[in-house]
């Protein structure tokens, strides 16, 4: 039996490991692109939060007031993941099709050093913004796929006949 399977193996080649090879690459584009759009989604949601406590701060409050959400925005820092993978600090890049969508982000109270907490907030919107941005050209690229394939794959062929 092994004979007779090396013996179409050389004939016929590996054409099912070829198709296996397209199948893994595809579903892994398919869940790297999940997955990149969900960390962005989550770095969203930590965005807005920090961005709502350090607004608080540019308020009159006593210094403890603004410890406490100091130590907030910090404790959202530090607890954001995704997939047992902390967020911030990080660069994240995905190909969608043949189209390459990447997205860095630093520790935002980094900028403390060089700014103040207005610099912190610039810095989480415009973040917020570039989020937003990508996740729009990723829908977009995910919908001229699916034109393309449509296109391939349209309805405009009647499979009943072919069994006539």
């Amino acid at each position: 039996m092994k004979d007779e399977l090396s013996v179409f193996k050389k004939h016929l080649g590996e054409i099912e490991g070829v198709s296996e090879f397209k199948a893994s690459t595809i579903c892994s584009q398919i869940n790297d692109a999940n997955d990149f759009i969900g960390a962005l989604q989550v770095l969203d949601l930590t965005l807005k939060k920090i961005h709502q406590s350090l607004s608080q701060r540019t308020q009159s409050l006593d210094d403890l007031e603004k410890r406490n959400l100091d130590a907030m925005a910090s404790a959202l820092i530090q607890n954001c993941s995704f997939m047992g993978t902390a967020l911030f600090g990080n660069i994240f890049n995905v190909y969608v099709g043949k189209q390459l969508f990447e997205f860095e982000i630093s520790n935002p109270l980094l900028i403390l050093k060089n700014s103040d907490y207005k610099g912190v907030l610039a810095y989480v919107e415009d973040k917020r913004d570039e989020i937003k941005g990508i996740l729009s050209q990723i829908g977009n690229a995910l919908i001229s796929a699916s034109d393309i394939n449509a296109g391939i794959y349209g309805s405009t062929t009647d499979f009943k006949s072919l069994f006539k």
